[in-house]
Order: C-alpha cells, then structure tokens, then sequence
C-alpha cells in the first residue's frame, strides 16, 4: 500500500530553479540551502554532473544544451523567477574540466569555480534578463560562500 502525500507542491508557486552537482554528498546540505532561504517546495531542480560547470566548461560543451532547453522549459510551465546555481568544493567534474591541479591549489579551485558560475550568470542575463540568478560555492559541509 502506497502512502499518500498532499500534494503541498502545487499549492505554492514555484520561484526559483536550483541547478547543481549530481555528488551525493551534497544533496541534503543543497535541499537546507534552499530551505533556510525559503524555498520549501517552491523550486525545481536541474542536476548534473559539475551543476553550473557541465553547462558552460568546454569539457561537456555536449551538454551545454540540454541545461539551456530544460531551462527554457522550467520558465514555461513553472514561472520560475530565479536560478540558483551552486558549484561545491573537492568536485570530481571540476577535475575533470579544469585539471587536477584543483584537488591541491584552493584558490585555483575558487577562481576556476567562480569564473564557471559568473559565465553561466551572464549568459542566464543574456538569455533570460527577466531572471534573477544566484551563484555560490558550496563547501562539503553546506556552508556556502556567495559569488557575486
């Protein structure tokens, strides 16, 4: 027997779109980010390997596209009114578009994180002017440290 749930999703409207990494040591500590800012159900979710990084690295240009349809298709039927993109420290998928170098050097892993979350905020501007963006690094303990 199933159990039922209600349905408190539909009740409230959507307002942003959380667009991050697939490693699961980041999935609850992402989920109490959006809910100490008051999201609780009232965003969606695009989650791939790197988040903001497998959008705009050369390394997956393959997939730059995917992240822009869905994006598109998230503002369609969801309104949303913001996206929030978080990178996180000790990511696999940086390594792999930047180098392992990152592993060691923390400044160069801020910098290579940082200049991947201002490349995909200029072209959200660029795309869609109408939304607010949000960027962060998210430390492996959920601490974020805000991009601007």
């Amino acid at each position: 027997m199933m159990a039922a749930f209600p349905a408190l999703a539909q009740s409230k409207p959507t307002e942003a779109m959380l667009f991050n990494c697939i490693d699961p040591r980041v999935t609850t500590t992402s989920l109490a980010y959006m809910v100490s800012r008051g999201f609780m159900d009232r965003y969606s979710q695009f989650v791939i390997a790197g988040g903001p990084i497998g959008a705009v690295a050369p390394a997956f240009e393959h997939w730059h596209k995917a992240y822009w349809e869905n994006l598109a298709i998230t503002i369609q039927l969801h309104k949303i009114r913001r996206v929030v993109g978080l990178t996180h420290r000790d990511c696999g998928a940086a390594f792999v578009a930047y180098g392992d170098a990152l592993r060691t050097d923390k400044a160069l892993e801020t910098a290579k994180q940082t200049e991947a979350l201002k490349t995909l905020k200029a072209e959200i501007n660029k795309r869609h002017p109408e939304l607010a963006v949000d960027i962060g690094i998210m430390s492996l303990d959920g601490v974020v440290e805000v991009v601007s």
